[in-house]
């Protein structure tokens, strides 16, 4: 009876220990996922945050006269992470149409400028250099940052006009796709970063619906490709990930749909050229009817009609010197 009593009490010791580790596990929970709301929440609120004038003056007046400014470039020693991107941005500066006026305020200025447009561009945000106009310097330095990210990574731009087309193939379906990406509302109409992203998207859908047998047996029919065959592409991350990611992955949906309703408006077109054709039924009308000696092809001679019988039969010299020797 005793040990019956202190069992029952084990059991009842570990079910209150197990409840009440569930309960912290879940409170521990809720308290990570707290946290990452608001550092994404946080992050989100950085992405939206634009270059001032003010960040470029409080960079540089903080700068002036400190290790700023004494970077030598001609030298690969100490090259840190600070001073390689300083003297990218400096190499720019020496190449720009200021690098006259020698002041090193101004030096400064389009240096840190310069930087702010590349980090811009390397996260794919929306240039901000229409807020540094009434700055030339600083105008000057922070699109030539952007535009580095750009050109480092093989990032092309066209002009494009609706309905323009050129002997230049590449580029009238770069603009096709690049209309698509001002009407996705992916990201802003200037923003040369994501742009891309969108146009690589939908030129690689383009290509893969002309490549996957089930999405090329969809163009005879109004049903998207069914499930269970090859998947034209895998998604790619998630509400949380990059908006580049994002924006390639909505860009490769509607280049591969794009294509597919393209292929199936000329097949189309196609039959209703061929129904308007005398004597040629479109695909709809085959088979036809009334065909002597072979049912449902209209205008086509029996297969009695089509062999001459055999004594109308042209012979050879060779043939009737053989049935003369039988």
């Amino acid at each position: 009876m005793v040990r019956s009593t202190s069992a029952a009490s084990k059991v009842t010791m570990v079910s209150v220990m197990a409840i009440t580790m569930v309960l912290i596990t879940i409170l521990l929970q809720g308290c990570t996922q707290e946290k990452k709301e608001k550092v994404v929440a946080a992050t989100d609120s950085s992405d939206e945050y634009q270059v001032s004038l003010a960040d470029i003056r409080s960079a540089t007046e903080s700068a002036t006269g400190s290790a700023f400014s004494s970077y030598e470039c001609n030298t690969a020693t100490g090259m840190t992470s600070d001073k390689r991107f300083w003297c990218m941005g400096h190499k720019a500066w020496l190449e720009s149409e200021y690098s006259n006026e020698g002041e090193e305020a101004t030096q400064n200025e389009f240096i840190e400028a310069w930087k702010l447009g590349a980090l811009d561009a390397q996260q794919a945000r929306d240039p901000a250099v229409e807020n540094l106009r009434s700055r030339p310097v600083a105008a000057a330095g922070y699109e030539s940052g952007y535009i580095s990210v750009l050109d480092a990574t093989g990032i092309v731009e066209y002009e494009c006009s609706d309905g323009d087309e050129t002997d230049n193939e590449y580029r009238d379906r770069w603009c096709e796709a690049s209309i698509a990406y001002n009407s996705s509302r992916m990201g802003a109409a200037h923003n040369a970063v994501l742009r891309a992203a969108y146009v690589n998207g939908y030129m690689s859908g383009r290509a893969i619906a002309l490549t996957l047998p089930t999405s090329m047996e969809s163009l005879f029919g109004d049903e998207p490709p069914q499930d269970g065959g090859k998947r034209a592409i895998d998604e790619l991350g998630s509400a949380a990930s990059p908006k580049a990611i994002k924006t390639f992955n909505t860009g490769f949906h509607e280049g591969f749909q794009a294509m597919i309703d393209t292929v199936r408006e000329s097949v189309n077109q196609v039959m209703e050229q061929m129904q308007g054709m005398d004597g040629m039924p479109g695909m709809e009308g085959m088979p036809g009817d009334g065909m002597p000696g072979m049912p449902g092809m209209p205008g086509m001679p029996g297969m009695d009609g089509m062999m001459p019988g055999m004594g109308d039969m042209p012979m050879s010299p060779e043939m009737l010197d053989s049935m003369m020797a039988e």
